[in-house]
């Protein structure tokens, strides 16, 4: 009974929960995407997919730091107008942005294409699409996190995973393959901003009657922030290479049928990221710069144990029963690499306990984070650049560079702690 008042009493849980559950359904419903295009399509094509979803990860990652940025800028911001003017133009500069690499990937296209073994540039035109049409549902619901609305939040995320399931697979079947896997996905991305435009303005995101679309964004207003936006840069550049780079390398350096292969064990391992990543998004909002030491410590604690209690069921089953894992996720054609599962899981789940540490750091605006991160992310691409023989060669690396980027947070914190005990005694 005290365990339920608590957690009924407790706002970190409450949070948590809400948010939590959201994702789950979120999760389970873009987990789902991959069980079914991998059986609507063929090896090569699913491959395909999967490359430019991991692709899409990397080009969003400007997109996510924007949004992080405004996540913090609402919570901590008092002035209503200023907030707003805040929010309102970052998503300016996330729109120019956005259209620069549209028209870079048209201009490319043919040298991606071919590094990557494509046959159409079709699919990278909706990639870029979907970037754009991500862009105003970024910061609406950066806004709403930022006011710890976390419930309308799940519900935006879901109109999303749905409609991207079910509109993926009505185009897949009519016979668009890989475009109409990707081309779910713009649709979707649209569904969800109608909603979630809708509670934002309702709940007092307006545009600031000094701003117009068809101006340039005010820099002198967002230069405060563009410093601590480079520092969101950089944390979430290595956290998100660090959980789909390897899908990328594999695709580069092995055959179609391989690539395609390693897509559905990636698929598989990602589940504990994607699980716990709300964990991690909740500590973004609750964390304050002005708060005391002790009370924003205490959240990050809690933080890695909520983690640790949601993704440690699932490397056990990865760990203990592999091929069973993946052949009832992606199917028996995907069992033949289901070896390097324990690995790669293992690999995946020290990255979500990392991604803890970092969104602490950022919330907090601690700039030292940056180049420890760029240790142990300067030993995964290294390794991965070297030792690439084999499927488990590129795991392997994964894993020590993860491992490596662990330590260096821990023995950084732990020399944070000492200098601080010395300080006291003395």
């Amino acid at each position: 009974m005290n365990l339920i008042k608590h957690a009924r009493s407790s706002r970190f849980l409450r949070h948590n929960g809400i948010f939590f559950f959201g994702a789950a359904a979120v999760g389970a419903l873009n987990y789902l995407y991959y069980p079914v295009m991998g059986r609507l399509l063929d090896t090569v094509a699913f491959g395909e997919v999967q490359t430019l979803i991991s692709l899409f990860l990397q080009i969003t990652i400007f997109l996510s730091v924007m949004g992080l940025v405004a996540i913090n800028v609402v919570a901590n911001y008092t002035s209503t107008t200023l907030r707003n003017a805040v929010v309102w133009e970052f998503e300016k500069l996330a729109l120019c942005i956005g259209i620069v690499l549209l028209l870079l990937s048209i201009a490319f296209g043919n040298e991606i294409a071919q590094f990557l073994h494509f046959d159409s540039l079709v699919p990278f035109s909706l990639l870029m699409l979907a970037l754009i049409a991500t862009v105003p549902l970024t910061f609406r619901s950066a806004y709403l996190r930022g006011l710890k609305k976390f419930g309308l939040v799940s519900l935006g995320n879901i109109v999303s995973a749905c409609g991207k399931l079910a509109l993926a697979v009505v185009l897949v079947l009519a016979g668009f393959n890989t475009a109409g896997a990707i081309g779910g996905l713009v649709a979707a991305q649209l569904l969800a901003f109608m909603y979630v435009a809708w509670w934002a303005a309702k709940l007092g995101l307006q545009r600031p009657e000094q701003s117009r679309w068809l101006a340039w964004p005010d820099f002198r207003l967002l230069a405060p922030e563009l410093r601590y936006g480079l520092l969101v840069l950089v944390g979430s550049l290595v956290i998100t290479l660090q959980y789909s780079l390897d899908v990328i390398v594999v695709k580069h350096f092995f055959d179609p049928h391989t690539a395609g292969l390693y897509a559905g064990i990636a698929s598989v391992a990602r589940i504990i990221f994607f699980a716990t990543a709300s964990i991690a998004m909740v500590l973004m909002s609750l964390v304050k710069v002005s708060a005391p030491t002790a009370q924003n410590e205490k959240v990050l604690v809690k933080s890695l144990v909520l983690t640790a209690a949601v993704g440690l069921p699932v490397l056990v089953l990865c760990v203990v029963w592999p091929t069973g894992t993946t052949s009832l996720l992606m199917g028996q054609a995907y069992a033949e690499v289901a070896p390097i599962l324990p690995r790669l899981a293992t690999a995946i789940f020290i990255v979500a306990m990392l991604n803890v540490f970092v969104s602490y750091y950022l919330a907090l605006r601690r700039f030292m984070i940056a180049p420890i991160l760029g240790i142990g992310a300067l030993t995964t691409y290294v390794l991965m650049y070297v030792h690439h023989g084999s499927l488990g060669d590129v795991v392997n690396s994964l894993l020590i560079g993860s491992l490596v980027m662990l330590a260096t947070i821990i023995l950084w914190i732990g020399s944070k702690q000492a200098k601080e005990f010395v300080w006291l005694k003395r």
